[in-house]
């Protein structure tokens, strides 16, 4: 059976040579490591991985959409995200928009072995403490969902179908050209859509939008 290949793509160096030298021990894998480019998509094209840890940094710097854009060009990926914070409301964004797994650079050796396989195997992997911390967001939606259980009917005019599935890829932190991509539509009716949005929730912006999307029930990370 020919190894697993992990490919670590971490903006730091220091960051980048410590989680090759953690799995370097680990006969099933084979490990390279690759700094971020302005052509990071054809890059990990080129190294053909199984498996990618990807430093959180990385998607701070290049932009969220980088998830969703592997997901698509490489769909059989395993992405797996590492961070330095067990408490990062960063975890369920990360999950939502196709990583199979967060992680913590802290994590030992055979810790972060494990979760590579489990992760390529299917399974979503995540720090013990990354978990209690999602748990705690569940419990925290959960709350607000009772607290603003009326708050869909307090809206001016309710939102239409599609304006739903706008508000859904707009929390999603997707852009007017993939939004139009994703619903078949044209980037002027994407336009047309989120005005409706933001005079039906009376926000002043996308991000407001998404926040009181949220608040109101009307979509979920």
């Amino acid at each position: 059976m020919p190894p697993l290949h992990i490919l670590i793509l971490a903006r730091i160096p220091l960051v980048r040579e410590g989680l090759r030298a953690l799995l370097a021990d680990e006969r099933d894998f084979q490990v390279t490591a690759l700094a971020p480019s302005d052509e990071m998509i054809d890059d990990i094209l080129a190294q053909e991985p199984d498996a990618l840890l990807l430093d959180v940094q990385v998607l701070e710097h290049a932009g969220w959409k980088l998830l969703d854009e592997l997901r698509r060009a490489l769909p059989t990926l395993t992405t797996l995200v590492v961070g330095d914070s067990a408490h990062d409301r960063r975890v369920a964004r990360a999950l939502t928009l196709g990583a199979r797994g967060y992680l913590l650079r802290e994590t030992s050796a055979e810790e972060m072995a494990h979760a590579l396989r489990a992760a390529h195997s299917g399974i979503i992997a995540l720090d013990p403490q990354i978990a209690a911390t999602l748990l705690d967001i569940v419990h925290a939606n959960e709350s607000s969902r009772e607290e603003n259980e009326t708050g869909a009917d307090d809206l001016i005019e309710p939102l239409s179908e599609r304006e739903l599935d706008v508000l859904r890829l707009m929390t999603r932190g997707l852009a007017n050209k993939q939004i139009a991509s994703e619903l078949f539509i044209t980037e002027h009716t994407v336009k047309f859509h989120i005005r409706a949005i933001l005079g039906k929730l009376g926000a002043a912006n996308r991000t407001e939008a998404v926040t009181l999307g949220l608040q109101k029930g009307l979509v979920s990370l």
